[in-house]
């Protein structure tokens, strides 16, 4: 009975032994493989269609040129207006005019004097040759000339040319003036303001203030480009707006004046006219520069560079991130349309595979 007892208690202790065992030594659990969870990140697939790269440029429809005009005088009467709002106008008519005194009278009487003197000047030059001329020949010959002629040729010629020079200077002083005092066209056109003077100013105006705008009877899409590589002349384009797409073509290209910056600007005329077409109206012109047809492609944020090398993260059949060196083609960045932001894939990835995205 004692050795049943005893064999009895040995089974239980063996059965419950383990749980009266220190915690450090229990027995250490089944590893477990984790997989990555696709819900942590967002997953791209590998796809087959069109990469292309393109320019986008916005466009203003306006008034191919606009002329303002203002006087380079101030405090002084305006002698006269010559033209009113809607009036049509041409390159060098003068549009308004300050008051100048005898001044056109001056210009007119210096102009004169140096026609006279320019004529006085060929003539004493003439005299002056010859006389050269003669001497030469004495030389030549060992006749003795008597140089006082040509001396006093040489003196005469001095002085007129002198007078001229003084003339001209104070005829072009006199114009200056009198350029700062009217308003001339520039371009040909439809006045579109006129500025009123109120009765109290006794149709006086200040110095530099716009007195007179003139705008271009045509209209066309206006561009301040970005990518000015893009355009030659007589290059079409197709603009799109909210009233419609228009074929444009290129017909002035303003560059910036060199050494003074700046960008260009670029005049694009419709082929064909629309009432639609308004001013101010804004449009998006887009130009395909690159282009990729039925090839593998990924969203461009994919795309990694690891060791100097370009590279995704992709997942493999059991769900695990790896590295896949790729090699690429056409990328496309940073465009308004996201889907339009891909990158060809020309290596390193199969159709269907899936990658992360950055």
């Amino acid at each position: 009975m004692k050795k049943l007892l005893g064999l009895v208690l040995v089974a239980t202790l063996a059965v419950s032994g383990c749980g009266l065992l220190p915690a450090e030594e229990e027995l250490p659990k089944a590893p477990v493989v984790q997989t990555m969870d696709e819900n942590y990140f967002t997953m791209a697939e590998v796809k087959k269609g069109t990469v292309r790269n393109y320019v986008s440029e916005r466009c203003v429809y306006q008034y191919q040129a606009t002329q303002s005009l203002s006087f380079g005088y101030g405090g002084e009467t305006i002698k006269a207006t010559y033209v009113t709002v809607g009036q049509k106008v041409h390159a060098g008519d003068v549009l308004a005019e300050l008051a100048n005194d005898d001044l056109e009278e001056q210009i007119e009487d210096l102009r004169k004097r140096s026609e006279e003197l320019t004529l006085e000047v060929e003539y004493v030059n003439g005299c002056l040759e010859i006389e050269k001329e003669r001497q030469a020949l004495a030389k030549r010959y060992g006749k003795k000339y008597d140089d006082t002629r040509l001396t006093q040729l040489q003196n005469n010629y001095d002085d007129v040319s002198g007078q001229k020079y003084i003339v001209d200077l104070q005829l072009g002083e006199l114009e200056t003036q009198l350029k700062g005092r009217r308003l001339v066209a520039g371009i040909d056109g439809i006045v579109e303001f006129v500025r009123e003077i109120p009765p109290w100013l006794n149709g006086r105006i200040n110095a530099n203030e716009r007195y007179i705008t003139i705008r271009s009877e045509k209209m066309a899409f206006s561009v301040d480009a970005n990518s000015p590589e893009i355009y030659e002349f007589g290059k079409v384009f197709t603009i799109t707006t909210d009233k419609g797409d228009y074929e444009c073509e290129v017909v002035k290209i303003k560059r910036p004046t060199e050494g003074k910056g700046g960008s260009t600007m670029i005049t694009l005329e419709p082929l064909k006219p629309d009432e639609n077409l308004e001013v101010g109206l804004v449009g998006n012109l887009i130009c395909e520069t690159e282009r990729a047809d039925n090839v593998l492609y990924i969203p461009t944020a994919a795309i990694r560079t690891i060791d100097d090398k370009t590279a995704v993260y992709a997942t493999d059949e059991t769900g695990l991130r790896s590295i896949r060196y790729i090699e690429i083609g056409i990328s496309v960045r940073m465009k308004p349309n996201q889907d339009d932001n891909r990158t060809e894939v020309i290596s390193g990835l199969s159709l269907g595979d899936k990658v992360i995205m950055q």
